[in-house]
């Protein structure tokens, strides 16, 4: 059967991310025998409706998959949902083709019922695809119809098939950054109070085999002329350290491809910070999430703010730049939580902060019963556009206007709502490789 997977994302904030979804999804198709063709929206810019058409002219799929990764931009600052624009897509697709079409994604995942209502697909599948896709096309090519319209996933231990990465799509962002992606395993085991993966991936941690991993690492290098690589584990330092068995293949196998991932603010050991160092860690990336323990209680993190001023140390001990992610107006933030934590975080250094304002509310997380107790959502609301959980004890503009005063002129404070993606864009066409924030530091040892 001929499959043609769609990419809908079109979002280049903070920088273009490569649709790894569609490499599992094409992998898994080619290997059980179907025709795959992919089409990635984002790299096809302005011109992406008028070359999907002559996509589904050309190739005249039997079935069309709609891949949406994200629900909106997650920032209270600039809401901005994405969902219209895939449904926009289902439109083009529509005017093209009879096939029939099936959703996936993160994005579906987390509101299947609402999206197939709002974009009128045929199918869909919640949860990891790889099989699914395969019995759906299967089940369609041999004149049979399923007999619900939502699948829904069960969790596979050794989800992964081949990995079916397109050159055409690939090029786009190796001239933006030069990153492309790779995943080392799936599930969280902690109990974050906003956090969405557990529910997606399973809090039960499933892990790749190194050679697999460090594999697609060589290929993307070799086959495509990857120059950095992003491991895309929702946190790459899990707590049975498996991560450092990927550490220590690469090491064996003499990568010199700078890498970086999500990490948890864990204390960790010097020589492992030396192992992944040797592997090739560039810089890392720190859901730090907040400046101080009152608030961090109140997310459930599991950590206190000292554990995330020890790895920062420990990083810059080993010359690697970390960027904390620090999410401010969350359940307990008064005027008070916010002056500790800006207070608190200059001890975060040398460090780029990136900060937001409220925090997203998806279904069936903590932070949605919190909401609801608090009197800021009603126990039935629709969360399909952006719907934010902030304090009732101080506003947004509070929030920002004593961050505004904190970090005013200062390169290495990325401010709520604060547009950089155009800076991005300018230091990645001057040839400059990864994720650019990094720089930042690097240019404050110096």
């Amino acid at each position: 059967m001929r499959c043609l997977l769609i990419a809908t994302n079109r979002v280049r904030t903070p920088y273009p991310v490569y649709p790894l979804a569609l490499a599992c999804l094409a992998g898994a198709l080619a290997e059980a025998g179907h025709e795959v063709e992919q089409f990635d929206c984002l790299s096809n810019g302005d011109e992406a409706r008028t070359n999907l058409r002559k996509t589904i002219d050309r190739f005249r799929p039997e079935l069309i998959g709609l891949s949406i990764r994200n629900l909106d931009s997650e920032d209270s600052s600039r809401p901005e949902s994405f969902v219209h624009d895939a449904a926009r897509v289902m439109d083009w697709v529509r005017s093209a083709s009879p096939a029939p079409v099936v959703l996936g994604g993160t994005a579906f995942s987390l509101m299947p019922g609402q999206i197939m209502e709002l974009i009128g697909a045929d199918y869909g599948i919640v949860g990891e695809g790889e099989q699914l896709v395969v019995e759906l096309a299967d089940t369609l090519q041999a004149g049979r119809k399923p007999e619900q319209r939502i699948l829904r996933s069960p969790l596979s231990p050794t989800p992964w098939r081949s990995l079916d990465f397109d050159e055409r799509i690939c090029a786009y962002y190796l001239k933006r950054g030069g990153i492309l992606n790779v995943q080392t395993k799936r599930g969280c085991p902690y109990r974050c109070a906003y956090c969405s993966y557990p529910l997606l991936e399973g809090r039960q941690l499933r892990s790749r085999e190194p050679e697999a991993v460090i594999e697609d690492v060589r290929r993307l290098q070799r086959d495509f002329g990857a120059r950095y690589i992003f491991f895309t584990d929702s946190v790459f330092n899990d707590p049975g350290e498996t991560y450092l068995e990927i550490c220590e293949a690469l090491v064996r196998q003499g990568n010199r491809l700078p890498w970086t991932a999500y990490f948890r603010p864990a204390r960790m050991e010097r020589n492992h910070m030396d192992l992944m160092k040797r592997s090739g860690l560039d810089a890392m990336e720190i859901g730090t999430d907040c400046g101080c323990d009152t608030t961090l209680a109140a997310l459930n993190k599991g950590f206190v703010f000292d554990d995330a001023v020890a790895l920062n140390d420990l990083a810059a001990e080993f010359s690697i730049p970390c960027a904390h992610f620090i999410m401010f107006g969350g359940p307990g933030e008064t005027r008070e939580t916010v002056q500790e934590s800006l207070v608190n975080l200059e001890r975060l250094q040398p460090a780029v902060l990136m900060a937001f304002t409220g925090i997203r509310i998806l279904p069936g997380t903590r932070i949605q019963a919190r909401a609801v107790s608090d009197g800021l959502i009603e126990p039935d609301q629709d969360l399909l556009e952006p719907t934010y959980y902030l304090s009732p004890y101080i506003t947004a503009e509070e929030i920002n206007t004593m961050i505004s005063r904190a970090w005013e002129n200062r390169p290495d404070r990325i401010q709520p709502g604060a547009p950089d993606t155009d800076r991005i864009a300018q230091f990645h066409q001057k040839g400059f490789t990864g994720p650019i924030w990094d720089k930042i530091v690097r240019m404050g040892w110096k």
